[in-house]
């Protein structure tokens, strides 16, 4: 049986994989309304990109869950990355719609593959050093940086994970994970959400190109100062409380956002609220379900399938409504997340009373 072992170089390099990911997922915003303009489609249309996205996500989820046990976490890793390099490389020369829609479905498949197994290496401890690893890949996702995928190669060693112990594959927390998992899957539909439709509503507000897109990297910073707190104060946290406490902070900023022309106030007030979440939720899981190799499949399946679903509703509805409307559709994967990880948290805090 043969863990995953890592240096510095192979963790920062982990990060930075992320990053590249990140690079793409947070340039939706800027893309969208740029493809939407060049190829004269309407919002429904151009959201579609967050559907396919997704969908080839999954498939990628999938096939990096089905073989956590049997490739080299530094393949993976790597072959993830220089294929999500080639799928960006297609955009940038994308003479078509249907062109970048390729495009897309190559960069999902690679980000499915990649999320898991950089996820897998959490999972082998709990507590607050789950928490700390989940907000270190989290941070290089925001901040988008970039590092040659060889890196990654040379200095992993061994399988993409360890097979767990026969008593972690056990766990009394069933009905809390699914909670979790929902919870998980609304609240990343919310944020992707946010990145793909926050230019198009301050374009709709009269902003320009650019300063639009700095509404998005404002977003992101909120995001990234946030998840840097938490890694001095982790130790300190309740992962159900922070994660409930922050996703009870979205529907204000949201209401914010559509209701006042405080925009910068209400986007910082959005990325600070949303940027505890996944790392905290991600680390609850973990917590409660010791062990299990496969249970970062199942996390990036859920957040995967919110980041396809509700962008492209949304997109649907922004189409019919107004992009103005942005922030109230917004309001809809929010409230879910909140009442999914409500219910996560009174069914954890049941099991721990037995």
């Amino acid at each position: 049986m043969s863990s995953l072992k890592l240096n510095k170089n192979s963790v920062r390099a982990g990060i930075a994989t992320i990053g590249v990911l990140g690079g793409f997922v947070s340039g939706y915003g800027v893309l969208v309304p740029y493809y939407i303009e060049k190829y004269s489609l309407d919002l429904a249309i151009g959201g579609r990109i967050f559907a396919l996205t997704g969908l080839s996500g999954i498939v990628g989820v999938f096939i990096a869950t089905y073989f956590v046990d049997k490739i080299k976490g530094a393949l993976a890793g790597s072959i993830g990355t220089v294929i999500v390099g080639i799928g960006i490389g297609l955009l940038v020369i994308a003479p078509t719609w249907n062109f970048v829609l390729f495009g897309v479905v190559i960069i999902g498949v690679s980000f499915g593959i990649v999320q898991v197994a950089i996820g897998q290496l959490v999972v082998d401890v709990g507590g607050i050093e789950a928490s700390r690893r989940a907000n270190k890949n989290n941070i290089g996702f925001a901040t988008a940086s970039i590092i040659i995928a060889a890196v990654f190669y040379s200095n992993t060693e061994g399988q993409l994970l360890h097979k767990p112990e026969e008593s972690h594959k056990k766990s009394n927390h069933k009905s809390s994970i699914t909670f979790l998992l929902l919870g998980i899957s609304a609240y990343v539909g919310l944020e992707a959400s946010a990145t793909g439709w926050i230019p198009s509503y301050l374009l709709s507000k009269g902003w320009s190109t650019s300063k639009a897109s700095l509404g998005l990297s404002v977003f992101f910073i909120s995001l990234l100062a946030i998840r840097l707190v938490l890694l001095k104060y982790i130790h300190k946290l309740n992962f159900g409380l922070v994660t409930l406490i922050s996703v009870a902070c979205l529907v204000p900023a949201l209401l914010l956002l559509y209701a006042t022309d405080l925009y910068w106030l209400a986007i910082i007030f959005l990325g600070a609220s949303g940027g505890p979440v996944f790392s905290m939720a991600f680390a609850w899981v973990v917590k409660i379900s010791p062990g299990n190799a496969r249970i970062t499949g199942f996390i990036f399946f859920s957040s995967i399938s919110g980041s396809m679903i509700f962008p492209y509703l949304i997109g649907v509805y922004m189409n019919k409504l107004g992009a103005e409307f942005a922030p109230l559709l917004m309001m809809i994967p929010s409230g879910l997340a909140l009442v999914f990880f409500l219910a996560g948290y009174r069914s954890t805090i049941q099991q721990l009373s037995n």
